[in-house]
């Protein structure tokens, strides 16, 4: 990353935001914010990386490869607790996105109908505690259903008869891919079995970052808060930025999506410490983490913009 001259750099300051996933409207705002030239009113020149594994963002922040990344929040918890140094400095999701997903017209009608089913999912180990929790509380067990790793096709996986119902769908995503597909859906939220309401996606940077360059992290949440407002204010606008930016969408998928995932950006940066200390002692009781972790190295509100 380049750095700055001075107190404002002459030139924009080159910084690395990598993705969780591929590029999709739940990274509208920041997309939005690059695209206006938020960031450029900061000094800064964002470019986003799109990773080649899911959530390798955060060994890529922890190692330095990145400055700032986007991750699931009980991912960024369980690698805090395994000394990863990252540290969540805004929401991008604001609330539990993730569900079980299952036909209204197929076997499963409630939860307690998964015993003995086969239920896809992306294979991804963080998402077990969450499906184990909705089990306990339905009164299951994880050996009494059929897990079947499907990749991240978790629509198809659903839509041909290859899994009774899929664990680790968005609600904002896949729930709408498999409605434009033609499918009459059902989901249940984890959030409705036990699990804390989550911060499903934040944007995280390193412990170093943080400490060595906080006037850059300051302009990076100052672009992004931004960037969210515009996406709040002018929706339109907002998803006509993102299609130019990003010409491979699907422009229908893309606007359905968004306007799905609308109501979970956050209006503010600033981040709640009884969300985060539920979701930590909950993945501290589910042995995800080993031991209890300090709040103020899971996340900071000290870049968030106050107004």
């Amino acid at each position: 990353m380049a750095r700055p001259f001075g107190n404002r750099p002459r030139r924009p300051v080159l910084i690395t935001l990598v993705l969780e996933w591929f590029l999709n409207p739940d990274h509208l705002p920041l997309v939005v914010a690059k695209e206006h030239g938020f960031f450029r009113d900061e000094g800064l020149d964002l470019a986003i990386l799109v990773p080649t594994v899911p959530e390798e963002s955060l060994d890529l922040v922890a190692r330095g490869k990145a400055d700032f990344g986007v991750g699931e929040q009980t991912n960024a918890i369980k690698a805090r607790g395994q000394g990863q140094p990252l540290i969540s400095i805004a929401p991008v999701l604001d609330h539990t996105v993730v569900c079980l997903m299952y036909l209204k017209d197929g076997p499963i009608k409630r939860l307690e109908n998964l015993r003995h089913r086969r239920v896809g999912w992306p294979g991804l180990e963080i998402d077990l505690p969450i499906l184990g929790t909705m089990l306990e509380a339905a009164g299951l067990a994880y050996d009494e259903i059929l897990p079947v790793d499907v990749g991240f096709a978790l629509t198809d996986a659903l839509l041909t008869g290859k899994a009774d119902a899929v664990f680790g769908a968005f609600i904002n995503y896949e729930q709408v891919e498999a409605q434009l597909r033609g499918a009459d859906i059902e989901f249940v939220s984890p959030a409705q079995y036990g699990v804390p309401d989550l911060y499903q996606l934040v944007v995280l940077t390193s412990d170093r970052m943080a400490q060595r360059h906080p006037q850059i992290v300051r302009g990076f949440c100052q672009a992004y808060a931004r960037g969210l407002a515009f996406t709040h204010d002018y929706p339109d606008e907002a998803l006509g930025l993102y299609l130019k930016a990003n010409s491979m969408a699907d422009p229908t998928l893309s606007a359905k999506t968004f306007h799905a995932t609308l109501p979970y950006f956050p209006k503010t940066l600033r981040q709640e410490s009884a969300r985060w200390q539920a979701v930590h002692d909950w993945l501290l009781s589910r042995r995800v983490i080993e031991k209890k972790l300090p709040l103020n190295r899971l996340f900071t509100n000290q870049f968030a913009p106050r107004s």
